[in-house]
């Protein structure tokens, strides 16, 4: 029996290869997830930083301790 006509070479050449296809396709899934992923972090950093930064310029030269109203100019009057 020649080595070319083995059916059970062929199913075995079958299975390893449809097993190589399953672990690249799941390693391409698994890298776009984790660049999907790592975008997303990148954006939540992004937007968490500009509204920390955004709410520092708005309190427009406030001292950290003047959140709620308290003025010590009019306190030493």
């Amino acid at each position: 029996m020649p080595i070319g006509n083995s059916g059970a070479l062929h199913t075995i050449a079958y299975v390893l290869l449809s097993v190589l296809c399953a672990y690249g396709a799941g390693r391409v899934h698994q890298w776009y997830m984790h660049s999907m992923d790592r975008d997303k972090a990148f954006r939540d950093g992004y937007n968490h930083g500009y509204h920390a930064l955004f709410r520092l310029a708005a309190r427009r030269g406030r001292a950290a301790g003047d959140r709620h109203g308290y003025d010590e100019r009019r306190s030493m009057r």
